[in-house]
């Protein structure tokens, strides 16, 4: 587990009396791009508050039961998407000074460039989809708040654990109300049609977890019946059996293989190395990731 020093190295605390903040935008547009952010501060910096989390709820259940969604299946992105998302766009800064409340003075100026993260976390209101870029932003925003000082390194576990499921509710929610369509899935072979981010910290949460679970417990639907409320890789495997149908080994076939590891800590690695191949490295989702003065795409 990162000692204190080590997370103060990771997410490095800005003066936020003379820091300059900026509205972030797009960099990334080729493959030479992508080689540059793979060895930026930006992704040097996200893949360690990622690991530190991951470390800090290593063998931790969540605390509250979160609640799912009775399925409202759609063909195709309801355009009804676009007038929520407007709303939310309308309400993003109150959103933040509420959230800053008597610290509202002090942090405000950080809104322009924190909001365009959080908006981009709810899913694409041109395209109608929603994927793991948009959950990486969701990210970047709450590691955002750790720089400015907001969050602490105190509140990393609370942020995977308490703050985090609360957002993989409200996506799950637009996802199966508005329809929208999974941006870049792999089909069968995608860990998820839109996630990626809890199978990392829910393997972290599983290793040496005093129930007996093991990797191959997620295809015994009494077993993740039982715990998915404590376990957020489980509530993972209990949120696609509800939506796909079918034998799980063939709409998850990913997940099924990736069950037959010897244990949580080699699929916690694992997930990790997949997440940098198959998300940071990736140029059509790299591609609208945004960098300002908190994230910085410099090397």
């Amino acid at each position: 587990m990162a000692t204190e020093q080590q997370r103060q190295q990771l997410v490095e605390i800005k003066d936020i009396e003379q820091h300059k903040f900026v509205k972030p935008v797009k960099v990334v547009t080729c493959e030479d791009d992508i080689r540059k952010f793979l060895v930026s501060e930006a992704c040097n910096n996200l893949l360690k508050y990622i690991q530190t989390i991951s470390d800090q709820i290593k063998s931790k259940p969540n605390d509250i039961e979160t609640p799912y969604f009775k399925s409202q299946p759609m063909r195709y992105g309801n355009k009804a998407y676009r007038t929520w998302y407007q709303k939310m766009t309308e309400n993003i800064e109150r959103v933040h000074l509420e959230m800053f409340g008597e610290e509202s003075e002090k942090y405000k100026e950080s809104i322009q460039e924190l909001s365009p993260y959080l908006m981009d976390a709810m899913g694409n209101q041109t395209r109608l989809d929603y994927g793991t870029g948009h959950e990486l932003h969701f990210v970047v925003w709450t590691f955002c708040l750790r720089r400015i000082g907001y969050l602490k390194s105190e509140d990393e576990i609370d942020i995977a654990l308490k703050v985090f499921p609360c957002y993989l509710e409200l996506v799950r929610k637009l996802q199966r109300v508005y329809g929208l369509e999974p941006a870049g899935t792999h089909g069968v072979w995608s860990l998820d049609d839109y996630q990626f981010i809890p199978f990392i910290w829910g393997a972290a949460q599983l290793i040496n977890n005093p129930f007996g679970i093991k990797p191959a417990s997620i295809t015994i639907e009494k077993i993740v019946d039982q715990y998915y409320p404590k376990y957020m890789y489980l509530a993972c495997i209990k949120y696609i059996n509800t939506v796909k149908k079918g034998p799980f080994h063939e709409h998850s076939r990913d997940l099924f293989n990736i069950s037959g590891a010897a244990s949580w800590d080699k699929i916690n690695m694992g997930m990790m190395k997949k997440f940098y191949a198959d998300v940071l490295s990736k140029v059509p989702i790299i591609q609208h990731f945004l960098f300002g003065s908190l994230v910085s795409f410099s090397v």
